[in-house]
């Protein structure tokens, strides 16, 4: 059939998690998808785990190999997927069973490019959040860019032909982000239709990204993301938008990123870390595009901590 779904899922020390997320795709109410699990180097017993689940449905597919990474273990699952549409779903989440049928659905109503729906945090012990951004469609780079709505990478389905024509691939060696940087080089060449309802399940615990420890040195790999998708964008951009207001809009967002990034740094102690960023005229020259009115006045306060490069100032950062 000609809409196929592959669902490309790495899996890394998710033996707790991935009879779930395996199970969430078996119980789709749409039939038509191949699933591709890259089972990357797990040290517990995830590979058992998975083979005991995949046994006896055919529509499964493992991939094993050494330990590389999740923008690793996506380009693998990427480039053996054969269907007319491509999802991502990472091994410790979950879909709810009506997500591939109500975006295939969305795509072909629309004759989109990307459909994209809410999610769900799943906490430990039971208790589940809502994220849901305003729902734009159509053509959302600005959105998506200002964080006015969110484009989750396990909550969106894409023809695969898009991603074959751009060549898009996930940065590796990126520890932090990768999945923000595919979306924003994707977002600018897609027609894209909001489906609004939260259809993945996002769970949180111990060894997720989201609760994981924060390190300058890992986290500034967000930062490098941004700055490679943000050079792609200018140079492929269509001319269904405004370059200027594109570039304009670009240059701020990241520049607010940074200084969030630099926030955080001093909360954490890396002084001189954050010191030799102030002063490198790359980074320094993204800051001029900060926009004071348009921050929050706690932000303005923070910048104004941040840019003083006051030891006094920065240790009292901690209290914030």
């Amino acid at each position: 059939m000609d809409n196929l779904v592959s669902v490309v899922i790495p899996a890394y020390n998710v033996e707790k998690y991935i009879d779930g997320c395996l199970t969430s795709i078996q119980q789709q109410t749409f039939n038509n998808w191949q699933a591709i699990i890259i089972e990357d180097g797990s040290s517990d017993n995830t590979a058992e785990v998975i083979q005991a689940v995949i046994q006896h449905d055919n529509r499964f597919r493992l991939i094993r190999q050494r330990n590389q990474g999740v923008s690793s273990a996506r380009n693998a699952g990427l480039l053996a997927a054969t269907g007319t549409y491509l999802a991502f779903l990472d091994g410790d989440d979950m879909w709810k069973p009506t997500f591939l049928a109500e975006l295939v659905s969305a795509i072909e109503a629309a004759d989109a490019d990307l459909a994209y729906c809410g999610y769900t945090h799943l906490y430990p012990g039971g208790l589940r959040r809502k994220f849901s951004y305003p729902y734009a469609s159509g053509h959302i780079l600005l959105d998506v860019i200002n964080g006015k709505t969110q484009v989750h990478i396990g909550a969106m389905l894409v023809k695969k032909d898009l991603i074959d024509q751009l060549g898009l691939l996930f940065t590796e060696g990126c520890l932090v982000g990768q999945d923000q940087e595919f979306v924003w080089k994707l977002i600018p060449h897609a027609k894209v239709q909001a489906v609004p309802r939260e259809l993945l399940i996002y769970r949180i615990h111990s060894g997720s990204a989201i609760t994981a420890q924060w390190q300058c040195q890992r986290h500034i790999h967000a930062i490098y993301g941004y700055k490679r998708a943000s050079e792609q964008i200018m140079q492929l951009l269509s001319d269904v938008y405004d370059r200027q207001q594109v570039s304009c809009v670009l240059n701020e967002r990241i520049a607010f990123k940074l200084y969030k990034f630099l926030w955080r740094m001093i909360k954490n102690g890396y002084f001189d870390e954050a010191r030799q960023l102030l002063n490198n005229d790359e980074y320094n020259g993204y800051l001029a595009y900060l926009v004071p009115e348009k921050m929050k006045a706690i932000d303005r306060l923070k910048y104004k901590i941040v840019s003083s490069q006051q030891e006094l100032c920065w240790k009292l950062a901690s209290f914030f």
